[in-house]
Parts: structure tokens; sequence; C-alpha cells
């Protein structure tokens, strides 16, 4: 995978900002790095392999274990033929660590199985389908998940395009799955500051779980069935499927920041021997009682002291004033009416691009290619139209979302005059 900055921006690059499709990296969310609840996989490395240990990327990678769940429901449908999804989710910053991650905490399975040999038209006609889901779950697109039956646990030609293209963030990742029922494998791809080749090899990521969902002792109930991946401590497969995680699987947000200047990626860690206790070593069951008993010691003693101090005070307290939530601006009428009539245009013109794929691989004539470039060009008018009535109200953001518009329009108007097709 790439930076992201090689290719012309499209709707799937935009959705990786946000549903609102911002400029530059998404808003980041402030909260604690969830180790403590999650059970890190690592990829099984030939001993011989001379790249070294797997290394996790510029963003740690966190996979909600109902998200994975629902991975294994849509790769495991009747048939054998491909299968594959979005994953949605959110980015954040660790306050302490300054580690930055994503969590895919969302996935939107695909109706219609993908083509290998062209998966351009069934990526983006899925994901024009998808837009009123992307919008409902007002997170990012953190990436794609697809089966193979025949290729294996590799990525395919298709594959590195299509993560070139759309998926080349670095807090994205491509999730490919393999659902044989003897040996299930599967493997997330990353790109990676690090070292260039890691796109090429699997990479660890840890799977999210709620705080009620890991037990006091014992095992740990996993949605992971892959038998190429190594977890960091004991874990048992799930007998039965619960319809909701018994808590909140996604990290308590402190607050939202601006996005990072940089990237992680001096952060990135790596995970050698398959181990996660050096990273978070943890505490022999005697220091854990001592730490407890001092714990609730310190407790009764506040108590006794607080109670104290109320009881000569004549038990009056000052009444504490709750603190007032900001809430965002509301929206203009006349901006969101320029928002809605820009969804409009990009989906108008995700479907043309699906028919102008078809016609230069000589599957449609122009009469079908005429009626999505009619489509996309009302969309525009209609576009145009809500801009020219933003007035004082267009900023320098709507502004550049206006111009970007008409560039992708230029485009699509330079391919249709191209193609010798009479104008509709």
């Amino acid at each position: 995978m790439s930076d992201g900055k090689t290719s012309g921006d499209t709707p799937l690059r935009h959705a990786a900002r946000g549903a609102g499709g911002g400029d530059g990296s998404p808003t980041h969310h402030r909260a604690a790095l969830p180790v403590d609840r999650s059970v890190l996989w690592t990829p099984i490395r030939d001993p011989g392999d001379p790249s070294g240990p797997a290394i996790s990327g510029p963003y740690e990678l966190f996979l909600a274990r109902s998200a994975i769940r629902q991975i294994n429901e849509n790769s495991e449908v009747e048939g054998k033929e491909p299968r594959f999804g979005f994953l949605l989710g959110h980015v954040y910053r660790c306050p302490e660590s300054g580690v930055h991650y994503s969590v895919a905490d969302g996935v939107l399975p695909a109706d219609e199985p993908i083509s290998e040999d062209a998966p351009d038209p069934f990526l983006l006609r899925a994901w024009a389908d998808s837009q009123a889901s992307f919008r409902e779950h007002g997170g990012v697109l953190i990436g794609w998940y697809h089966t193979h039956y025949m290729l294996g646990l590799i990525l395919s030609e298709a594959d590195r395009e299509m993560n070139e293209r759309y998926f080349g963030q670095p807090w994205q990742c491509c999730v490919l799955a393999v659902p044989d029922p003897a040996r299930p494998l599967g493997a997330v791809f990353r790109s990676s500051a690090a070292l260039a080749e890691a796109e090429e090899k699997p990479a660890p990521f840890r799977e999210l779980l709620a705080m009620e969902d890991v037990p006091p002792e014992g095992p740990i109930a996993t949605a992971v069935r892959w038998k190429n991946y190594l977890p960091d401590r004991d874990v048992r497969q799930s007998a039965a499927r619960p319809d909701e995680p018994a808590g909140r699987e996604t990290p308590s947000v402190i607050s939202e920041g601006p996005p990072p200047d940089e990237y992680a990626s001096s952060m990135t860690l790596v995970l050698p021997d398959n181990l996660s206790e050096r990273m978070y070593p943890r505490l022999p069951l005697r220091r854990k009682g001592t730490i407890w008993f001092l714990v609730a010691v310190a407790v009764m003693l506040g108590g006794y002291f607080g109670g104290l101090r109320l009881f000569r005070a004549g038990g009056d307290s000052t009444p504490v004033a709750p603190v007032p939530v900001e809430q965002p601006p509301p929206v203009a009428p006349e901006v969101q009416r320029f928002r809605d009539a820009a969804t409009g245009l990009e989906e108008a013109m995700l479907r043309y691009e699906e028919r102008r794929q078809d016609f230069d691989l000589g599957r449609i004539g122009c009469e079908l290619l005429a009626g999505g470039y009619a489509a996309a060009d009302d969309a525009f008018i209609s576009m145009a139209g809500s801009y020219a009535g933003l007035g004082t109200a267009a900023d320098e953001t709507l502004n550049a979302e206006y111009e970007r518009l008409v560039e992708d329009t230029n485009r699509l108007n330079q391919h249709f005059d191209a193609s010798g097709c009479p104008r509709p």
C-alpha cells in the first residue's frame, strides 16, 4: 500500500477522512490504548524468513470481536464466489503514550460476490449503496475485507491495485480470509513506514473486546479462527454467538483533537517472538493481592476522614455545578443542501465509473454509457446551483469541495467525449 497521495482523490479515499469528507487527516479521538481488553494476534512466520519479525505499521490496528464475527459470517456463505465488504471505525491517539491507533467496529457486507478479474465496478457499486449506512456510522473507512478460495492467502495483482487506489492510508487495512472448513486462514495487510515490503506480508492486529467480555480468569472467548496466527494469551473459540457484546467495545473518548502533524511511524511497535508480555508484563498474583489490599486500605481511610470533615462542617456541602457540554453548531440549511447535492453527484459519478469500466471492456454500448453521463450531468447542475445559493455561508472548506467536484466532473466529461458516443 502507498501513502495514499499518489492517486487522485476518489469517494473511497474521501471516506477515509470521515463521513464529512474533510481534507488531510481525519479527526483523532483522544482515548487510552485499550490493550488491557484485547488479544494480540501475531502471524506465524517462517523461522528462516530473513525479513524479521512482523511489524504493526504506523497505526496500531484493533478489530472489534463483533466485527470479526460479521466477517466470518459473510465469508462462510454457500458457494465459492469471493465475498467482500467494508470496515468502518474511528482513529485515536493515546494521550499517555502518544501512540496512534485505529479501531474497526462496523462491517458493511456487500450483497453480491466480487470478480477477481475486474473488482472495481463491484467495489464502487457496493460503496455507492453503502452511503446511508456510512453517514449513520459517523466514522471513517478503515478498510475492506474479501475472501479467496482458489488463490489462497496471497494478495492478487487486483488486490494490490485496490489497496493502492482506495485503501492506502496508514490507518487503513485489508483483511483477506480463506474460509477452508478444515484449516481456515486469514491475514491483515497494512501499509508501513518502517518496512517497505510490509504490505506484502501479514501484519499483527489486536482483537478488541468489551471489558465485560474479558473473564477474570481462564481463557478468553475469541472470534478469530485463523490457524496461521498466534494469540498472546489463552483463548478458546466462543461456543455461541451473542446478539450483542456484553459491553462497549469502542474506547471511551476523552476528547477530540485536531489531526496530528505527523503519523506515529516512529512509534511503530515491533513484536518479537510473538509475545507482548515484554511490552505489557503481567503482575504476579502475590503482587496483585498486595496492591489490592493497599487500595482497599486507602479507600477506607479516605472515606473515614472525608466523613469526619463533613461531620465537623455540619453536613453542609456546596452543590457542584454541572459542566456544560459544548454542542456542535447547527448546520445552515443552504450548507446542508450543498452537502446533499455534493453527495448525490459523487454517487452519480461512481455509477458512471462502473459503466465506464464496462464500456472500456466492451461489455456495454453507448446507450448505457450515455445514460450514466446524463445522470452525472444532472447531478452536477444540481450541485452547482446549491453552491451558488451558499452566499456568505461559503467558506474555504466548501470552496475546496466545490473545486474538487468540478475537476472530477471535467475528467468525466473528457472520458465521455473520448468515447465517441453522442451526447444525450
